[in-house]
């Protein structure tokens, strides 16, 4: 099963952005060189992010990104929702004509477990925002 960083790499950059807040925007650079990663990586997220309204970009020599809302106010499932597919599981392509018994109900009988793990997994992202990460790193 592929994985993704997406998501930790995005609040990585958002609680970069929070500890600067009211510091003036911080530019991809400095959000890259914390990361371990190349600018443009940074920008590329930056833009699936603003998209959400979680950051806002500020144009000029002296521009970068920032928080668009309080850090408080955006959770981990704000973030995830930005970043990544909004559905976590995957099923392969099943036959629900089939003869094999498994490859007619799989589907079916996985779609309420997993549904309610997405559930369990969004609402524990909900419960922590990104100034609660911030505030933790000392």
């Amino acid at each position: 099963m592929l994985s993704s960083s997406r998501f930790v790499v995005a609040v990585h950059a958002m609680s970069v952005l929070a500890r600067f807040a009211g510091k003036g925007p911080v530019c991809s650079a400095i959000v890259a060189e914390s990361v371990h990663t190349n600018p443009v990586v940074i920008r590329r997220l930056m833009t699936e992010l603003e998209k959400a309204n979680l950051v806002r970009s500020v144009a000029g020599r002296s521009g970068g990104f920032e928080l668009n809302r309080e850090a408080s106010a955006i959770s981990l499932a704000d973030v995830y929702f930005a970043v990544e597919d909004e559905s976590v599981f995957r099923m392969h392509k099943t036959d629900p004509d089939s003869h094999c018994p498994v490859a007619a109900q799989l589907g079916k009988i996985l779609s309420a477990p997993l549904k309610a793990a997405e559930c369990a997994l969004h609402s524990s992202l909900a419960k922590t925002s990104i100034r609660d990460v911030a505030t933790a790193i000392v």
